[in-house]
């Protein structure tokens, strides 16, 4: 479980979805206590501190410390701009090991992937991939939310603090999930292929974003955020798209769209 981006990612989504005005220290100490956790729990299984678990502990710490010791006028710029200076460093963060030459995701896939195939062109080319799949993610969602705490002055706003930050984050994780079986499928000779063992398709990977507008349109509709017919037309176009793009998804992909494959390994 501890083998995967995703789970490194813990303390910055916690941080992003709970951040917001009157909510700083709760969001701070919840990402930092994530991130202590990750890295303890790492320790104890013999795990290797990846890039995240620092950069993280290093960066909410320094928020930590920040909040201390800003003024009224310092936390309620924090209390604003936290979430887009939180995903502005994991941009950083993933650059940097793309410069580095060594994608962040690359230390998760290797724990999960015979030595063997740690220089392959194909290994390589996977996590690259993914980390430049992360780095967009976060730079969209940090000038997502800096639209609603900036031209939009709507710092709760339910759109830019929430919903689009969250379909982000669920193509990531998903495309993190598919991307690897889809590369290394594509690899293969043709005569090692066969239509049966053809990875997902292209409706797999957007399976889980067309399901994310049913709890969109009853959230709208609980919320009274939006007109009743929209939140009611999102409810039946997510169900009836869902519905859709899981035919055209083959059941044993659908059974494993949980799992995490950073970096598989070629045949």
């Amino acid at each position: 479980m501890l083998a995967s981006p995703i789970v490194g990612f813990a303390p910055w989504i916690a941080f992003s979805v709970l951040e917001g005005p009157k909510r700083y220290e709760l969001a701070i100490g919840a990402a930092l206590g994530i991130a202590v956790l990750q890295l303890v729990l790492g320790m104890v299984v013999g795990a290797r501190p990846k890039q995240l678990d620092v950069a993280a502990i290093i960066f909410f710490v320094g928020m930590l410390v920040a909040g201390l010791l800003v003024g009224p006028d310092g936390q309620t710029w924090l209390d604003r701009w936290s979430g887009e200076v939180s995903n502005a460093m994991l941009v950083v963060v993933a650059l940097g090991s793309i410069v580095l030459r060594v994608p962040f995701t690359i230390q998760y896939a290797q724990e999960m992937t015979p030595k063997e195939y740690w220089d392959t062109p194909l290994f390589l080319h996977i996590n690259y991939v993914l980390t430049w799949v992360w780095t967009a993610t976060f730079a969209v969602t940090a000038v997502v939310g800096w639209y609603g705490d900036g031209p939009l002055n709507q710092p709760d706003n339910i759109w830019t603090n929430w919903i689009i930050q969250i379909a982000l984050l669920i193509f990531a994780i998903r495309f993190t999930d598919w991307y690897p079986d889809v590369a290394s499928a594509h690899a293969l000779p043709a005569s090692e292929g066969s239509d049966e063992n053809t990875p997902d398709s292209i409706a797999g990977l957007f399976l889980p974003l067309a399901s994310y507008l049913v709890p969109i349109g009853i959230v709208l509709l609980v919320l009274g955020t939006a007109p009743t017919w929209c939140g009611v037309a999102l409810i039946v176009i997510g169900t009836l798209l869902a519905r859709f793009l899981r035919g055209q998804t083959p059941p044993s992909s659908q059974a494993n769209d949980s799992a995490v494959h950073p970096g598989s390994a070629p045949a």
